[in-house]
């Protein structure tokens, strides 16, 4: 017994971070136990491409997406926890938050008494999991969040307690690659933390270390690399990846080019804009950062890179002009420093309770407390225990099931879920509807009709806000050899969608 109350004791943080993260996580992530199914249309298609990985389909290859393949391994090991549903994908979802957690009561040990981390943590996971921008769960900037809160942890502590030595430059930049390989444009984050450490040596004249750092740092991000460059080249999908994830990308979604200036303006508005979505606290947190950040006790020079790498950040996340809710999800590491500041701001206060004797009663109320507020201010509390068979994904699937060896097309729109539900890895490339304009990338939809009038899949599932009419007349070859089976109409993110389900004829 006494044993096992000093590991307990020794490991208090983290088993406190995981309890957190699973609590929260339960109630306000779509991937969790209490939901039928995460019907978010990106947590679907990063499904299927890792379900795919796992059975021997290659990503970009044979199966096109276009995101990092980190991701889709992510997911691929969520399937092999669990092939019909997200759960698998839950269980390494609150393995990453509470790795985030941890590293958050570690940035808030440098500057207060650890025990403030059991006031800080429930607070920060509930504005995290609650806002606009977390929408379902399963984002990519959700699984990168622990990456920036070790690399804020590293920066912060290079200015506080000691220089970041050569090992922990390997680890960043390892980090680094992770995140390229998960979506590229959150890397303005690790540029800046990169390019302030080469300043800061540089004025301490320490000139050799700061260009060795940033040799060390290159070097750590070029590991994950390596071996994504050698899955790639191992399986013939090294020209796809590249295509794919790079080049279309930054190609296909690029609107009219503005001037530099209008364009940092434009993405200076959106990012406020964001910032309201998510509520005011939120808002204050972030907008206010270089409030918060002079009330901390650090050099100067600090106080303008933090400032600055929050900058910088958000130029990467909004370069491309795009603000879809889930892209300010990386924005709220820059919270932690906001809570600090307060408690910094309010300790003589905050010290009587927080080493009071009644310091445990107060912790586990607040923690219960904001359990119950991520429970009351969920996205999709609605949700919570629905019974599955209410959605159209697990009705077609059922009906799917009374055929030997079925194949599907998600046309109309990205993968609804339909995948995911029936266990069918995609027998087509195209497997869904991208969000690229038919003139700049016609390879998609091409494709898909060559398909279906080929008769390549046995069930079309056409997931639109359009109705049967439109497709009639846009899509009319389906009705040559497919005859309508299913119609249903669902509500998703406040817009109803028709979900028609076709059969070969």
């Amino acid at each position: 017994m006494k044993n096992i109350l000093n590991v307990v004791n020794k490991y208090q943080f983290v088993i406190y971070s995981f309890v957190l993260s699973f609590a929260v996580l339960l109630f306000t992530s779509k991937n969790s136990w209490l939901y039928p199914l995460n019907d978010w249309v990106d947590a679907n298609a990063f499904f299927t491409v890792g379900k795919g990985m796992m059975n021997g389909v290659v990503p970009y290859r044979d199966l096109f997406e276009q995101k990092g393949i980190l991701l889709y391994l992510i997911y691929g090991l969520g399937y092999l926890i669990s092939n019909k549903t997200f759960h698998g994908v839950f269980v390494i979802e609150v393995l990453f938050f509470t790795l985030f957690l941890y590293y958050l009561y570690k940035i808030v040990k440098l500057f207060l008494d650890k025990k403030y981390s059991y006031i800080i943590l429930p607070i920060v996971a509930f504005f995290i999991t609650t806002s606009f921008s977390f929408t379902h769960g399963g984002a990519c900037e959700e699984f990168c969040l622990p990456f920036f809160a070790i690399t804020l942890y590293y920066f912060l502590r290079h200015f506080k307690e000691k220089q970041v030595d050569n090992k922990e430059l390997i680890v960043n930049g390892f980090l680094a690659g992770c995140v390229l390989l998960i979506k590229y444009t959150l890397l303005g984050f690790w540029f800046a933390f990169m390019m302030f450490i080469f300043f800061d040596l540089v004025r301490k004249k320490d000139y050799k270390k700061a260009i060795t750092s940033c040799l060390w740092f290159l070097l750590g991000m070029s590991l994950p690399l390596l071996v994504a460059l050698a899955y790639c080249l191992c399986t013939h999908s090294l020209k796809d990846f590249i295509e794919c994830y790079f080049t279309i990308n930054m190609t296909a979604y690029n609107e009219t080019e503005l001037p530099i200036f209008e364009k940092i303006i434009s993405i200076y508005v959106g990012t406020i804009k964001s910032l309201v979505n998510n509520g005011l606290l939120i808002f204050f947190s972030i907008v206010l950062l270089p409030l918060f950040v002079s009330n901390l006790k650090i050099d100067k020079y600090v106080k303008f890179t933090l400032v600055g790498i929050a900058l910088i950040t958000a130029l990467g996340l909004f370069w491309g002009m795009h603000f879809y809710r889930y892209y300010m999800i990386p924005m709220f590491i820059f919270i932690i420093i906001a809570m600090i500041s307060i408690c910094v701001y309010y300790k003589k206060h905050l010290d009587k309770v927080i080493k009071g004797k009644y310091s445990y009663l107060v912790n586990g109320g607040l923690l219960i407390f904001m359990v119950g507020m991520c429970y009351l201010n969920a996205n999709y509390k609605d949700m919570i225990l629905m019974d599955k068979m209410e959605m159209f994904q697990y009705k077609y699937a059922e009906y799917i099931e009374n055929y030997d060896n079925p194949t599907l097309l998600n046309m109309g729109y990205l993968d609804a879920g339909l995948y995911t539900t029936t266990g069918i890895v995609p027998n087509t490339k195209f497997f869904e509807v991208q969000n690229i304009p038919y003139d700049k990338f016609p390879d998609n939809l091409d494709d898909m009709k060559y398909n279906i009038i080929n008769k390549n899949v046995m069930f079309i599932l056409y997931y639109t806000r359009k109705d049967l009419d439109y497709i009639k007349e846009n899509d009319a070859y389906i009705f040559d050899n497919y005859e309508l089976v299913a119609t249903e109409e669902y509500l998703f993110e406040e817009d109803l969608y028709n979900a028609f389900l076709f059969q070969v004829k």
